[in-house]
This record gives structure tokens, C-alpha cells and sequence, in this order.
């Protein structure tokens, strides 16, 4: 696409390496992939596939520009939803967002180049994996990239375009381009919500069917990651069987609650099913869309007091995640510290991004087993991962709506400040609604300027970014931002 040939065209090698916390990558380069790379062997192939992941957390262009994904990029689009409310002590980063008062002159474009580059990674992989002989290798690397490819393009289309179950015409909708080639000069058109998802159960599918049985570690793409991203998927498309059946393929277990706090400071990885590296020499803080360390935390963002309230007190998220009334400048603060901690790097905020975990899995298949009425087995995934997180549990027994509303209170605590809850409204075709609480940590203080936005507005759906429309007379701007 040419709005990314100065991005993904030029890319230079940085050819810089760093030693890895995880026994299955001792090494693990993060050179980003050029146009002119050569593809000669299998080292080259590995090199090639560890540049991709790298650029899944953040890359740099030739301009010296930090175009960040999963480094915590991604994780701020929580501040879109429900979850979370503006601090009045921060600097009001990302309040376009947070307010929806974006447009097509800016805000989405880093972000959307960030993923883009991704896709030309996987596809320039794709592209010369047939240098290779055939072999479990070369399977292998095909299948990542293509998992790699229909996750960078699941990231663009779940706030770009519409979802499935969004509302009756989503499907005929537009979503965005699916690129499968890295020739930059070609143009293509947006193709609708219905082609888009086949295409990325098309590649996931090939991917799950490519990769050996044998797991690549949680820092690649194994056959759980490649499931449970196609769970995923299938879930914003109303696919409930597809999501049970790709859920069923994951083999990875929920998190227990001993070893749960101990997951985002790294210290353990239970249940994790796909990260990506993160350490002193990378040094991305994915917390930095919420908060500042400037002789303690200065939010930039605290939780709803509404939504603050629903984690009980034998919860171990409520710690995990948060650090309630905790004082900064006087003040009292319910502080976001789920990306904050760290005990392998010497730097705070400095942490692997977990971008799978098997509880996300377990509750894609109880939402999915709820949507069909199956409210045994429903009541028994949900409970898999309530089990592991409240101390004392004791199952509710829940049945119908109840079971569907406790399915729903579950994953969006268990998945709180990751970046999915905007999505999940829109996905749900339902309002966002903030409270009338304010941002102190007994819910006083200045409440959220903007509590809502309707389930019809047009603002689910992010514009497309003004450098794009001008450089590709093929796209279309989504309705409400002009032409």
C-alpha cells in the first residue's frame, strides 16, 4: 500500500540483538525485515520470523518514528471504553480517544502503519518461503507467519471496521484491504466484513493445519496460539461452534490463583499461550497509556469507580491489576499497576505482552457454549477460570441470561486493561456508559466528561487515517468523517 512505502519499503536492519529470559530463544534478533532482504536459507527464515515478532511490539521507521502494537499501543484503546476514566493530575494523553472526538486528521495513523508493518513482515516471508525445501521447518515458519498475518489484520478491522455481531448489516459492511502481498505500490480497495473475516479464518486454518504439533513456545505462534486466536475470531463472528471447536484445540491451561499475580511481573508465565519478549535493551513500557512513574504513579488514567467496584475483595485480579487508594501528591489514586511490575528487568513497566492467555480461551467457549443454550457446559468453562481467581470460590450455578451477564462481568474483568473491552461492546452492539463517579479512589473527584457513546454511532468504527485516503484513491472513509 503506498501509505506505508516510506514505512515498509525502507526498512532498515537494525541488526541488534539481546539475550532472551525464556529457555526456548537464547537469542533473539530484532532486526526488522527490508524489502530487499535476502531469503537463502533457513537462518535466514528464523531471523526473518524473530524480526516480525519484534515488530509486534513496537518498530521504528526511517524517521526515527516509535510506532508501538502490542508495546502498548493496543492496550490503550481501553481508554475508549467503559473501564477507565481520565485523571485530572495526568497530562490528558490520548483524550481524543478517551472524549471520541478523533478524526481523520491524525490519532490512528502510528497505529495502523505499526500493524502494517507486521503484515508486510509475515507476507514478505510468505512470499520466499518457497526457496526452501519442503520440510517441517518450512511448515512451520509458513504457518506463523500466516497466524502472524490474520492477527495483524484482526487488529485492524475489530476497531476499523465493524463486527459481525455489531448490529444486521455489519457483514455487508466495509471492513478494510486484506493484504496479502508485500509489493507496496499496489492499491487495493476495502472488501466487505463478510470477505475479511473468511480470509482470516482462511489463513488461520492453513496456519493451525502448517504448524508442528510440537509447541514453538509462548514467544511464537504454536498450535494453541493459531486456536486460540481463531476462537477468537470466531466469537466476533458468531460462529459459536467454530469458537468451541477451535477453543477445544488449546490445550494450555488456565492460570492457577497462586501463580496469577506473578504473571505480569513475569516472574512466571502459567497459562500465558502467546507473548512477546520484552526486556531492558527493548525497554517498551506498555503501561505508559495509563500511568507515569514520576516519584510514585501519576495516573494518566484510573478504572471507572463503577467498574473498580466489581472486583470483590477475594478477587485476585483486584491486586493483580490495581493498587487500591494508593496516594500520589497527596491524593488518593485506585492505580492501574497490571503492566507496571517487573522482577527480570531493572526497569518498572518493562514486561513481556502477553497477547493470548488460556483464560480468554476458556471464556470465548463459555460465552460461546451460553450463546447456544448449552448452559452446562457454559457454567463449567466459566467456572474453570473462576475457580482460580476468587479465594473460597463456590460456583453460582447460573443458568440463562444470568449465566450469559456473569460470562460477560467474568471476561471483562479477567481481560481488564489489555485493549479488548471497546471491542467487546461494539462486538455486543450495546452502548458504552461510564458512571457519574469521579477519579479519586472513593469515586469523588471530576467524573468523565463524555459517559456516552450509542450503540449506533458511528465513531465505533475509527476513521481512516487522511495519509491513506490521499495516497490510495482506491480507499473509502468510514461514514461520519467526510470523504
Amino acid at each position: 500500500m503506498k501509505t506505508m512505502k516510506k514505512y515498509l519499503l525502507i526498512l532498515t536492519v537494525l541488526a541488534v540483538t539481546f539475550i532472551s529470559c525464556d529457555d526456548e530463544l537464547e537469542t533473539f534478533p530484532t532486526s526488522q525485515i527490508a524489502a530487499d532482504a535476502a531469503f537463502k536459507n533457513e537462518g535466514d527464515f528464523t531471523n526473518a520470523l524473530y524480526g516480525m515478532y519484534n515488530d509486534m511490539l513496537q518498530s521504528v521507521d526511517p524517521d526515527g518514528n516509535v510506532k508501538t502494537y502490542y508495546g502498548g499501543a493496543l492496550q490503550g484503546y481501553d481508554v475508549m471504553s467503559d473501564n477507565l476514566i481520565i485523571s485530572q493530575e495526568g497530562r490528558f494523553s490520548q483524550q481524543f480517544r478517551h472524549d471520541w472526538t478523533y478524526d481523520a486528521n491524525g490519532g490512528f495513523s502510528l497505529y495502523l502503519q505499526a500493524v502494517y508493518t507486521v503484515i508486510q513482515d509475515a507476507n514478505f516471508i510468505l512470499e520466499n518461503i518457497d526457496v526452501l525445501e519442503d520440510s517441517s521447518f518450512k511448515n512451520n515458519v509458513k504457518g506463523e507467519a500466516l497466524a502472524a498475518r490474520a492477527l495483524a489484520h484482526f487488529d485492524i478491522v475489530r476497531f476499523f471496521g465493524k463486527i459481525p455481531t455489531q448490529s444486521s448489516d455489519a457483514n455487508s459492511s466495509l471492513a478494510m484491504p486484506y493484504v496479502t502481498t508485500p509489493d507496496v505500490n499496489e492499491l487495493p480497495a476495502r472488501i466487505t466484513v463478510s470477505e475479511y473475516y473468511g480470509n482470516l479464518v482462511s489463513d488461520l486454518t492453513s496456519a493451525a493445519s502448517l504448524i508442528n504439533s510440537s509447541n514453538n513456545g509462548n514467544l511464537q505462534m504454536g498450535k494453541d496460539a493459531v486456536n486460540g486466536i481463531l476462537a477468537r475470531v470466531y466469537l466476533h463472528m458468531g460462529n459459536w461452534q467454530g469458537a468451541i471447536n477451535a477453543a477445544n484445540a488449546v490445550s494450555t491451561s488456565v492460570a492457577s490463583r497462586s501463580s496469577f499475580t506473578g504473571i505480569w511481573d513475569d516472574s512466571n508465565e502459567d497459562g500465558v499461550i502467546f507473548k512477546l519478549d520484552n526486556d531492558d535493551v527493548t525497554r517498551v513500557t506498555l503501561g505508559v497509556p495509563y500511568n507515569q512513574t514520576t516519584g510514585g504513579i501519576k495516573d494518566e488514567y484510573v478504572p471507572d469507580f463503577e467498574f473498580f467496584q466489581m472486583f470483590d475483595a477475594s478477587d485476585i485480579r483486584l491486586t493483580a491489576y490495581m493498587q487500591p487508594n494508593g496516594e500520589f501528591g497527596g491524593s488518593n489514586y485506585n492505580h492501574i499497576i497490571k503492566w507496571y511490575s517487573s522482577v527480570t528487568t531493572t526497569s518498572l513497566g518493562v514486561v513481556d505482552a502477553k497477547v493470548l492467555r488460556a483464560s480468554e480461551v476458556m471464556l470465548t467457549k463459555a460465552e460461546a457454549h451460553a450463546e447456544l443454550n448449552q448452559d452446562g457446559p457454559a457454567l463449567t468453562a466459566l467456572d474453570a477460570v473462576r475457580s482460580q481467581r476468587y479465594s473460597g470460590f463456590v460456583s453460582g450455578g447460573e443458568s440463562g441470561q444470568e449465566l450469559k451477564d456473569a460470562i460477560a462481568k467474568e471476561r471483562r474483568l479477567e481481560l481488564a486493561f489489555e485493549g479488548s473491552r471497546f471491542t467487546d461492546i461494539k462486538r455486543y452492539g450495546i452502548d458504552v456508559q461510564r458512571s457519574e463517579f469521579g477519579h479519586f479512589a472513593d469515586g469523588s473527584g471530576v467524573p468523565a466528561t463524555f459517559k456516552t457513546l450509542p450503540a449506533s454511532d458511528n465513531r465505533f468504527q475509527v476513521p481512516i487515517p487522511l495519509t491513506e485516503m490521499q495516497l490510495n484513491p482506491n480507499m473509502v472513509q468510514n461514514p461520519g468523517y467526510g470523504d
